[in-house]
């Protein structure tokens, strides 16, 4: 009988300490998720309100704006609209850009299909009657406001199915917009700020080519480049569309434009033809490659090369003769369109520190076969 009651006691006691036991610990695994959802809601709240989150809903297109309305038109049409293009450049991307409003703070440029003649890109830096509600100068959040910006874009092209997917760096640096009439817009995103500094509307071919975005499960790209490039046009008309853009935005802020100084073109030149004749004196082996590789004309190059006179040793800047302490130099490449300083969040902003809002100074400028060398210099001449 005392055994019987024993054993009893002992199994008693077991249940209620698996009990307490459990109690604990699902005590403790309920204030651990508390604290959890807790901090991240802290976390969240601590985040800039202009980040954007990713969303996935079914994309509702804009309705077609007057500026996406052009793409797909016939140049005739823009002829007949704007009139005579103040300048064209050739382009290495089977696109002509006609130039409008130089010298001026509205600057405004549309690319023509070389072999359609129809309108695949328009660029547009600043105020133009030709913009609706999306345009440049607007703030997120009246962005936010305007339209949804989607994580997610599927589209149909040539029989095949494309599905990009924008990461939450695209959609706070570049999103994506799309209108009924099947042209996009990337909103093109001033640092910091986060208002829209450029818009780019394309047609589905161009922004294909263009890569911006991941593409998911991708299927054969339309070909970028085709044909032959003319290079003696683009090394004179490259630089001049980057030092129209640079001027444009320097209006907008009431600042004096800028003009190419001889001599730091003869110095930015003299720098590309060291780095083409012995690349790996001055670069790491993998870029040095890479870099023969576009001098060479090979277009399928996935990653860039951005240098500066801070990635040089003291020797090495003076073997580029680029010592002095004013002097500030970039190497870039690929580069086939001056809108490639938009692309990147980082690029944009020291672009817009040196470039837009720095006081006066000289700039020189040399490019040729997608490598593009950049000096300024606030010294005298």
């Amino acid at each position: 009988m005392k055994k019987n009651f024993y054993w009893k006691s002992l199994l008693n006691f077991l249940w209620v300490l698996i009990f307490i036991l459990g109690f604990f610990y699902f005590s403790t695994a309920l204030r651990d998720q508390h604290l959890t959802n807790s901090a991240r809601f802290t976390k969240s709240k601590q985040q800039n309100d202009n980040n954007i989150k990713l969303t996935t809903p079914k994309v509702k297109a804009l309705k077609t704006s007057k500026t996406a309305s052009y793409i797909g038109k016939s140049s005739t049409e823009v002829l007949l609209d704007f009139g005579q293009p103040s300048a064209t450049v050739g382009g290495a991307s089977n696109i002509d850009w006609w130039l409008y409003n130089l010298n001026s703070q509205n600057y405004l440029k549309f690319g023509i299909d070389q072999y359609t003649k129809k309108v695949a890109a328009i660029f547009v830096i600043g105020s133009s009657p030709i913009q609706g509600k999306l345009k440049v100068g607007l703030t997120f959040k009246k962005l936010l406001r305007l339209t949804t910006l989607y994580a997610n874009f599927k589209f149909n092209y040539r029989e095949q199915a494309f599905q990009y997917e924008l990461s939450e760096t695209d959609l706070n640096q570049h999103p994506l917009i799309s209108f009924k009439n099947g042209s996009y817009a990337v909103a093109y995103l001033k640092p910091k700020t986060k208002e829209v500094y450029a818009l780019e509307y394309l047609n589905t071919d161009t922004l294909l080519k263009k890569n911006l975005y991941h593409l998911v499960a991708p299927v054969p790209l339309p070909a970028q480049y085709q044909g032959e490039v003319d290079w003696s046009q683009l090394q004179q008309m490259v630089p001049e569309d980057l030092l129209q853009l640079i001027n444009a935005k320097r209006l907008q802020q009431n600042r004096t434009i800028i003009s190419f100084d001889q001599n730091l073109t003869e110095t930015a030149s003299a720098v590309a033809n060291k780095l083409a004749h012995n690349p790996q004196k001055w670069l790491k082996a993998k870029q040095a490659r890479q870099l023969k590789n576009i001098l060479s004309d090979n277009f399928n190059q996935r990653t860039g090369i951005f240098l500066r006179q801070s990635n040089l040793t003291k020797k090495q800047r003076k073997s580029l003769g680029v010592s002095q302490n004013d002097i500030r130099l970039w190497v870039i490449a690929p580069i086939y369109s001056s809108s490639k300083f938009f692309d990147q969040d980082n690029l944009l902003q020291n672009w817009i520190n040196t470039f837009v809002e720095s006081s006066h100074y000289r700039l020189g400028i040399s490019y040729g076969h997608g490598v593009m060398v950049i000096i300024s210099s606030k010294g005298e001449n």
